[in-house]
């Protein structure tokens, strides 16, 4: 499995000196339909041992170290991670990882 990123995102952890990107499970039942679905989010170095303690898995990248859940999910050939933007909020997306 290989690991790509935008231009803009490689700049984005560059500029500020981060070197994980984790993706998470998150669901949410506050209703009537329960929402499960992928996130992914830029951590701390300090923070990355907590997920390790979690059992992620570590794969490592030309731009970063990804941070997987121990969960099946499947995988594409190419997992392509990028960075948006909306009114400052920054946000990355992933394809390649499905639940």
């Amino acid at each position: 499995m290989d690991f790509t990123a935008s231009p803009e995102l490689k700049e984005y952890l560059l500029h500020k000196n981060k070197r994980y990107i984790v993706v998470e499970v998150v669901s949410s039942d506050h209703s009537d339909i329960e929402i499960t679905e992928l996130y992914a989010h830029v951590i701390p170095d300090k923070k990355a041992a907590e997920f390790l303690k979690k059992r992620y898995v570590e794969r490592q990248a030309d731009f970063a170290a990804i941070l997987l859940p121990p969960y099946r999910l499947r995988y594409a050939e190419t997992v392509h991670f990028t960075l948006h933007s909306f009114l400052g909020i920054k946000s990355i997306r992933q394809e390649g990882i499905e639940l």
